[in-house]
């Protein structure tokens, strides 16, 4: 079924976006079709990132955190060897430069995954929308800051991994695998944040591309299912 632009609203300001991707997704989509802003949620998203990793290896039991995330390492010399050449400040900065680098990189090739869906569709989809689309998606992640915050004033002592500030995670929830074990990122990355973000894609896609919903969902879902099938493979042969 597609879309008519006649019963959503023609304009919205960046922050009613921001708030309408909670309530209203399908009409905020819509809303922002002739601009789409995309500055927002990528510059909120980077900065709550940031200043939650930074938080985080601020106050988290260093020691602690080294023996959880290379518990599985056999080689007690070589555990050691690791651990001794990690320090505080060189994991803060490694967390905040991934995290400034990794999100915009991922909305990009996001960007370009949705162009070239877009032209197989023969619908007009440029790269800025598919990053843009990837942005405003995203906004569910702006949800960590507030989780994190209360995982950090539950835990005084500092003793618990950088995935535990997600509380709403897979591993959290069922597994509680430690950092060190194979599966524990790929179950940390699955969360309530993770599975809100893929449905607003499927209706930002439908939105913006004038597609049914049907056809949303096949396009959103083939990168994350190859992406965590390979990712699965890879985390059970190294478990196993």
């Amino acid at each position: 079924m597609e879309l008519t632009k006649s019963a959503v609203p023609v304009s919205t300001s960046p922050f009613n976006a921001l708030i309408g991707m909670f309530h209203e997704p399908t009409r905020t989509f819509a809303a922002l079709e002739p601009r789409k802003m995309a500055w927002l949620p990528l510059v909120l998203l980077m900065l709550s990132t940031v200043a939650l990793a930074s938080w985080y290896f601020s106050m988290v039991d260093l020691e602690w955190l080294k023996d959880d995330m290379f518990a599985t390492v056999k080689d007690a010399a070589s555990r050691e060897k690791i651990k001794s050449g990690m320090t505080r400040q060189m994991m803060q900065l490694g967390s905040i430069g991934g995290s400034l680098v990794v999100l915009p990189l991922t909305m990009a090739v996001m960007g370009l995954y949705f162009m070239i869906a877009g032209k197989m569709l023969s619908k007009e989809f440029t790269f800025g929308s598919g990053f843009a689309l990837s942005a405003w998606s995203s906004v569910p992640g702006l949800l960590m800051f507030p989780l994190g915050a209360i995982q950090i004033f539950l835990s005084p002592n500092g003793q618990f991994s950088y995935g535990a500030l997600n509380a709403t995670s897979l591993n959290q929830i069922l597994f509680q695998y430690g950092t060190g074990h194979p599966m524990a990122a790929l179950l940390d990355s699955l969360s309530v944040p993770t599975f809100w973000s893929m449905i607003l894609m499927v209706i930002g896609f439908q939105v913006w591309a004038k597609v049914a919903r049907s056809t949303a969902i096949k396009v959103v879902l083939i990168p994350y299912a190859t992406i965590y099938a390979i990712w699965l493979a890879f985390a059970l042969n190294s478990a196993a």
